[in-house]
């Protein structure tokens, strides 16, 4: 149950105040540490616009009936420069309390040795983040960088552990990357938006794993997203890439990289209905991310959608 309300301050200013309720229960065969949980959270916002300077500031109470009380937050600051380039800077707090399936899960055999099964020794993750981006426009289109850095502290993450994969927390990791994107349109309506990710996952646990890859993180990847719209036809393409990634903290099983093409079809049969087409995984890429898994191969979707 969330109950939010707005409050216009006026001169581009706005208040926010929330409150939520989540109510969890798990039922079973077993006996369990905790069978069900509440989570009252009181939160608020402000935004507003000073000037070329826009900022925003945030917090959230937390108390969790299994876990605590959490307070978490974030602030926010953003500058436009006369000549249409924009500069932010953020800073933010998190807390994620494990689910009962990261708890509770009972044991499941998959065969051949394989299984998977809950950790009820898990504690929650929390996670501190900074972020400076920069974004602008030009005759073409639009363009952003961000640059971040995330540290988190009993990171909620599968490992496979003598060949039982289950949810483990990892004490100290850091995520700092560079995202860029790209929007650009050209004469026949055609539009392309592209975006990059360069990430460097890394556990900073003491002991065995320090230094090793975070698992199923790959540290590159691509979006392209191409498209055209011819009044009652819409076509598009996208093409998703990403580099290699690690199954296992210990980085032992390598998850090789793959790109992934699918093509996309709108007709316009009315202003009410519409046919949809799409083809998924064109070329029948076999990959996986998350090892003997494997992903879809080609697909097939047609649809019918009528808004009136």
């Amino acid at each position: 149950l969330t109950w939010q309300n707005d409050l216009d301050l006026g001169a581009g200013r706005l208040a926010t105040l929330g409150l939520d309720y989540v109510r969890d229960q798990v039922d079973g065969s077993l006996d369990f540490a905790e069978d069900s949980r509440t989570n009252w959270a009181l939160f608020g916002q402000f935004e507003g616009d000073f000037g070329a300077h826009r900022a925003s500031l945030s917090l959230r109470h937390d108390d969790n009936e299994q876990f605590g009380r959490q307070v978490t937050g974030d602030a926010a600051w953003g500058y436009g420069f006369a000549n249409g380039l924009r500069l932010t800077l953020s800073y933010g707090t998190a807390f994620r309390a494990p689910s009962f399936n990261d708890l509770y899960y009972p044991f499941e055999d998959f065969g051949d040795g394989f299984g998977y099964a809950g950790n009820p020794d898990l504690e929650p993750e929390t996670s501190r983040s900074l972020e400076l981006g920069l974004s602008g426009e030009w005759s073409l289109g639009s363009w952003g960088l961000q640059l971040y850095q995330t540290d988190l502290e009993d990171l909620i993450a599968l490992d496979t552990l003598s060949a039982i994969t289950q949810p483990v927390n990892v004490a100290e990791a850091r995520l700092r990357g560079l995202e860029g994107t790209l929007g650009m349109r050209f004469p026949g309506n055609w539009t392309l938006d592209a975006s990059l990710t360069l990430l460097d996952p890394e556990n900073r646990t003491p002991g065995d794993h320090a230094g090793n890859r975070l698992a199923r993180r790959p540290e590159q990847s691509l979006r392209l997203d191409l498209e055209r719209d011819l009044g009652r036809y819409r076509l598009g393409a996208t093409l998703f890439a990403a580099g290699r990634s690690f199954d296992d903290l210990a980085n032992e099983v390598r998850l090789d990289g793959y790109a992934v093409l699918d093509l996309r079809a709108e007709y316009r049969l009315s202003d009410r209905l519409r046919l949809h087409g799409r083809i998924g995984n064109l070329f029948d890429e076999d990959y996986e991310t998350l090892a003997y898994f494997n992903q879809p191969g080609r697909e097939f979707f047609f649809s019918l959608r009528y808004q009136p």
